[in-house]
């Protein structure tokens, strides 16, 4: 990127979609850094939380649904209509 912008605004619109993706992964990147650090200070390890989530279609037996909260009277308008 080679120029003098007036602004802010004239810049962004004179961006290509490939500086665009760039920026946007950069700025991903760097806040994934900064969440991984204060986690990091707290005792705790994001890359241990990026395991896949378990699929609920899994979820055949009718107790092991319930255990992880699906079934009759588990749903959230259960929960907003106990409020």
């Amino acid at each position: 990127m080679l120029g003098h912008w007036k602004n802010y605004d004239e810049l962004e619109s004179n961006l290509s979609l490939d500086e665009l993706m760039a920026t946007l992964n950069a700025s991903r990147d760097r806040e994934h850094r900064e969440r991984k650090f204060l986690a990091a200070m707290q005792g705790i390890d994001l890359d241990d939380q990026n395991k896949e989530p378990e699929d609920v279609t899994a979820l055949v037996d009718a107790k092991t649904a319930r255990d992880e909260g699906f079934g009759i009277n588990e749903g959230l308008g259960f929960m907003s209509q106990e409020g």
